[in-house]
C-alpha cells in the first residue's frame, strides 16, 4: 500500500464521462497519480499487471463482468492493490458480492469527487471503506449460521477488531508494535478462520458472532467529509 508517496490509481468506469471527471479530481489532488483509464475488466487487468497501481476504482457493473470479479483477480495477483468498487444503487446481492470479493470497500456513485479523493487517500493506507449503514445490511443478509473453523488468538482477536474499528493497516501495526507485514499475516489468519474472503465479510461475520460491535465503525467510519467542491455525476 502507499505510505507517505505518491498514491498510483488505476480507474475502471466504461461511462466515460464520469472516468474522466474522477481523472480531473484525482490528477488534481496532491500526492495522487492516474496511470490508466479503462472500460473493462480486460483492459483492466492489462493495466494493472503494467502499472501494479496502489489504488483501482471499478464501477460494480462494467461489459465483461463486475467491479467485484476485478477485484477477486487482483486479490491473488496484486496483494497489496486495493480496489474501491462504486455503483449506482447497490442491492444486498451486490454489497454481498463487493464484500466477498476482497475489495476493500464501496462507494456509490453521486458522492462528491472531493469524497472520491478521500476514500483513495483512505483506500491506500489499508483503510476498510464502507458505510455503516451498508455494512448493517450485509450483516443482516448474512447466511445461515456459521462456526469459527478454529479459535482465534489473542492477537487475531486484537487485529479482528482493529479492523472493525475502522483503523488503517499502517496505524494498526503501529498500535500492535509490528510489521505491516506481520499485520497482513495476521489479518489471513483471521480471514482463513472466520471463512471469510475479505476485510469486509470478516467484521460482518465477526460482528455476527459477537466478537466485536460495530458501534465504534457506526461512529466512526461515517466516511469522508460531505460538501466538497466539483461535480456529482450519477448513474441513471
Amino acid at each position: 500500500m502507499a505510505d507517505n508517496k505518491t498514491i498510483r490509481v488505476v480507474i475502471v468506469d466504461d461511462e466515460r464521462l464520469f472516468a474522466e471527471l474522477m481523472r480531473v479530481a484525482l490528477r488534481a489532488a496532491d500526492g495522487i497519480e492516474v496511470l490508466a483509464v479503462v472500460h473493462d475488466v480486460k483492459s483492466a487487468i492489462v493495466a494493472l499487471n503494467e502499472h501494479r497501481p496502489d489504488v483501482v476504482i471499478a464501477d460494480y457493473h462494467l461489459p465483461d463482468g463486475t467491479g467485484a470479479d476485478l477485484a477477486r483477480a487482483v486479490r491473488g495477483s496484486l496483494p497489496d492493490t486495493s480496489v474501491l468498487v462504486l455503483t449506482a444503487d447497490p442491492s444486498a446481492v451486490t454489497l454481498n458480492d463487493v464484500a466477498r470479493s476482497g475489495a476493500v470497500g464501496h462507494m456509490t456513485k453521486g458522492r462528491g469527487l472531493t469524497e472520491v479523493v478521500e476514500s483513495v487517500r483512505s483506500a491506500a493506507s489499508g483503510e476498510i471503506l464502507f458505510a455503516p449503514s451498508e455494512l448493517q445490511r450485509l450483516l443482516l443478509e448474512s447466511a445461515a449460521s456459521r462456526k469459527i473453523i478454529e479459535p482465534l488468538t489473542g492477537r487475531e482477536l486484537e487485529v479482528l477488531r482493529l479492523l472493525a474499528s475502522g483503523t488503517s493497516t499502517t496505524a494498526a501495526a503501529e498500535s500492535l508494535g509490528i510489521s505491516t507485514a506481520t499485520l497482513r499475516a495476521h489479518v489471513q489468519a483471521v480471514l482463513r478462520k472466520l471463512g471469510a474472503h475479505s476485510r469486509l465479510e470478516a467484521v460482518a461475520e465477526a460482528a455476527r458472532l459477537g466478537l466485536v460491535t460495530l458501534e465504534s465503525w457506526t461512529r466512526d467510519r461515517v466516511g469522508p467529509p460531505r460538501g466538497g467542491s466539483g461535480p456529482t455525476p450519477e448513474r441513471s
